[in-house]
């Protein structure tokens, strides 16, 4: 149900748009990837976390549709592919005396939506900022589980290339999508854009199930995010 609502809202945004480009200021088109870091939160006292590695690219396109002073105003859209990985350690997990560590490795398709402005530095710079929403959908991804100590009484022994599923990971996540960047220009209409972005989930992404020590996650809100700088080429259309 999640997956056809994202999809229909984005079909809906872009039947939408086609009258709009007609009278469109501009249309950015862009091409882009990154690196990063990638982190989580949770609501869980006993675990911590550090950044790790976080990856992301996709394509976006950006609509100015009116001019409010010297800044330029519209709506983008894109679809991304990010690829997060995390290291979290949960303290006396379950209360039965082993600390649990886990090095988790998602792949995500995200799909952006936001208002997107832009502001003239000089005839070849321009400031730009995007600030919405995304709508996120698990594909797929492995963790590795290590214990301190372990006990095999229990079944806390290490393992390696856990593969998360509906029971370990939700599909569908929503949250906030911020970038801060510029576009450079390097010929006519076209443009480098190095830029920093900000996707920070804000639902759950492990479903609720049986508390510990049944070997589960319990009834937390656990979040994830990344923060990556971009570099894109981005083509003037319009």
């Amino acid at each position: 149900m999640h997956r056809r609502l994202g999809v229909l809202l984005l079909a809906g945004i872009a039947m939408a748009a086609l009258p709009l480009a007609a009278a469109a200021l501009g249309l950015d088109v862009e091409a882009k990837g990154g690196v990063g870091f990638a982190l989580g939160s949770t609501d869980n006292s006993d675990v911590t976390g550090i950044p790790r590695v976080a990856g992301q690219g996709g394509i976006s396109a950006d609509l100015y549709l009116l001019t409010a002073g010297p800044v330029d105003l519209g709506i983008a859209a894109g679809a991304e592919y990010a690829y997060l990985t995390t290291h979290s350690t949960w303290k006396n997990y379950g209360s039965l005396g082993s600390d649990q560590t886990t090095d988790g490795r998602y792949n995500y398709l995200i799909f952006p939506i936001s208002l997107v402005a832009r502001y003239p530095l000089s005839q070849s710079v321009q400031l730009t900022a995007h600030l919405g929403g995304f709508i996120g959908y698990f594909v797929s991804g492995k963790y590795d589980l290590s214990w301190d100590p372990q006990n095999p009484g229990f079944g806390l022994v290490n393992s390696t290339d856990n593969k998360f599923n509906s029971d370990t990971t939700n599909k569908t996540e929503y949250g906030i999508h911020a970038t801060a960047g510029a576009d450079v220009a390097i010929m006519p209409n076209v443009s480098v854009s190095p830029a920093v972005q900000l996707d920070m989930g804000l639902t759950d992404n492990t479903p609720n199930t049986a508390a510990p020590p049944a070997g589960t996650n319990g009834d937390f809100k656990d979040t994830i995010w990344s923060l990556t700088f971009m570099v894109g080429i981005k083509y003037k259309a319009l």
